[in-house]
């Protein structure tokens, strides 16, 4: 008995020092007496000066005008309903410091289930709530930067396809209606001109797609995996046929996902697979699909207790150096020239994009003249 006297004895000499660490008061308030009592620690949070005849009146002076009545209401309704209250405030003490304070209480019974007493802590949370707000801040200007960024986009796409429409019409015409007055030279400037607007259309419409990948009003939906493979695979009937492409799927799974994204990065995967193709080998594609967790992939922030999804897409096309598989997933990043390959350089741009908007991972393997492998880990809900 004398040693757990002791050992209150001894904490209570550590309390104060505890509560100027961690930056908080404690407050003990009798519902009979009326009476008040506050640690060391309320005082130097208030910035004043011990009062024996302290009272919550005094208190209620440093909260800011605005927030009285809420607190007070909270405070009743905690006395009324007989459960702790958890509220947050702002107060400028009495040396005119602005601070944030968080409380909440513990309520003490009497037999016969009445209220008798109440106590809690406050703490400075100051620190923490400007951060708060300053990080809102940032994410509202990022919000509207992107937003600015994003109908810039979208506007320039659409008013510089109209100009290029007709530099392609009228191109057409040119060499439709004059062709043969036209010299070699003359035959290969038009020439030029017509595959310089195709590019052009090609990534105006991929700047488009790039910029639409937004999903503000959208909501995540069940998703076989096995269904959207093989709605791509329809779609791309006619381009896996004359290339005579293989494409093997094991079994698969369900997600929670945007549909429309996860389509778009198959079709973008498939068709780049097919595009660097070698030349005289057809390609094959195979897609597996496997359950994993966390642990498989240290280096990666994965979510302990949270279920994932493994998605491989490999090839056997031309490959490319390892050193570049961070710098193929930048937009407008291209390890080949407009000449052998077609395209933008924005389309696994456009996977990387839609894969974070599942707040996932994509990474990429490849060995030249033997092929590329593509990681996709996914988790299987988005709650």
């Amino acid at each position: 008995m004398q040693s757990n006297n002791l050992s209150v004895e001894k904490f209570s000499h550590i309390f104060p020092h505890m509560e100027n660490i961690l930056q908080f008061g404690a407050y003990c308030y009798n519902v009979e007496t009326k009476d008040v009592q506050w640690s060391k620690g309320m005082y130097d949070i208030l910035g004043t000066k011990y009062d024996p005849e302290n009272t919550s009146d005094l208190f209620y002076k440093y909260i800011h005008k605005d927030e009285v009545d809420f607190v007070k209401s909270e405070i009743e309704n905690s006395l009324t309903h007989k459960e702790p209250y958890r509220v947050e405030f702002s107060i400028t003490n009495e040396l005119g410091i602005f601070r944030r304070i968080y409380a909440e209480n513990f309520i003490k019974f009497n037999d016969k289930g009445d209220v008798i007493e109440y106590c809690g802590i406050i703490k400075d949370v100051t620190e923490n709530y400007r951060f708060k707000k300053a990080l809102e801040q940032k994410i509202e200007q990022l919000d509207k930067s992107n937003n600015n960024l994003q109908e810039f986009v979208y506007v320039a796409s659409h008013d510089l396809q109209e100009p290029l429409r007709k530099i392609s019409t009228f191109t057409e015409r040119l060499d439709s209606k004059y062709s043969e007055s036209l010299n070699e030279d003359g035959k290969a400037y038009i020439k030029r001109i017509t595959n310089s607007a195709s590019n052009m259309q090609t990534l105006l419409e991929d700047l488009l797609d790039f910029s639409k990948l937004t999903f503000d009003e959208k909501k995540y939906q069940q998703l076989n995996l096995q269904s959207c493979i093989d709605s791509v695979l329809t779609d791309l009937e006619l381009k896996i046929e004359e290339s005579k492409t293989s494409v093997n799927c094991s079994e698969t799974a369900e997600i929670e996902a945007y549909s429309s994204q996860i389509r778009q990065l198959f079709t973008n995967l498939i068709n780049n697979s097919i595009k660097f193709r070698k030349e005289h080998e057809a390609p094959v594609i195979k897609i597996a699909c496997n359950n994993i967790n966390h642990n498989e992939y240290p280096d990666l922030p994965l979510i302990r207790n949270k279920k994932y999804i493994k998605i491989i897409v490999e090839d056997n096309g031309i490959g490319f150096d390892e050193e570049f598989s961070e710098r193929i997933f930048k937009i407008f990043q291209r390890l080949h020239g407009k000449a052998e390959y077609k395209g933008s350089g924005i389309g696994l741009a456009i996977c990387k994009k839609i894969v974070d908007n599942h707040h996932g991972f994509i990474f990429a393997n490849s060995r030249v003249n033997v092929g590329s492998s593509f990681t996709i880990i996914l988790p299987e809900t988005q709650s």
